[in-house]
């Protein structure tokens, strides 16, 4: 309820409004960004840039209970642009993972973060959309533009590949 007032705020033109709202979604952002590029600085860019292109495109906004949803496509563009811009390209996926995606400092959980750097930057980016940060495949298909059925088998592959990664002993 706070947040949808303080979006009509930063609609109108409130600039402590809009800075409100973007330091309670930026860390999400920041994860997002880095799920996909792997890199601390130009994730941090990437969110920067997203913010400099919601500034100046929030009035477009039509429901601003789906800010999130709408600033995280923008980041996830920024990302995508990033990779196209630097030739790479990365792809993430499910479910049951979500345990085994929040960050930790065990051996198991290093063997993870092995795992998912061999997957493609999407793959990666749609394993923490879903697992970590919560989001639904609906609000995914959204966020990332890509067919449903597209996002739900990535995700399906990815886990069964996972899965029998650590059947076998190596995680």
């Amino acid at each position: 309820m706070v947040q949808k007032m303080m979006i009509d705020r930063a609609q109108r033109g409130d600039k402590s409004s809009f800075a409100f709202v973007i330091q309670q979604i930026q860390d999400e952002s920041y994860r997002i960004a880095n799920s996909c590029l792997l890199d601390e600085a130009a994730s941090m860019d990437a969110v920067c840039d997203a913010v400099e292109e919601a500034v100046i495109h929030i009035q477009k906004l039509d429901n601003p209970e789906r800010f999130n949803i709408w600033f995280n496509r923008i980041v996830i563009q920024k990302c995508k642009s990033h990779l196209l811009n630097s030739k790479l390209s990365v792809y993430i996926d499910d479910k049951e993972v979500k345990g085994l995606v929040k960050r930790q400092t065990t051996e198991e959980n290093l063997e993870l973060q092995a795992f998912m750097k061999q997957q493609s930057p999407m793959t990666r980016l749609l394993i923490q959309l879903k697992y970590a940060e919560g989001y639904t495949i609906e609000e995914i298909t959204e966020m990332t533009e890509m067919p449903l059925n597209t996002i739900k088998t990535k995700i399906d592959n990815t886990t069964i590949k996972l899965f029998k990664q650590s059947r076998r002993g190596r995680m």
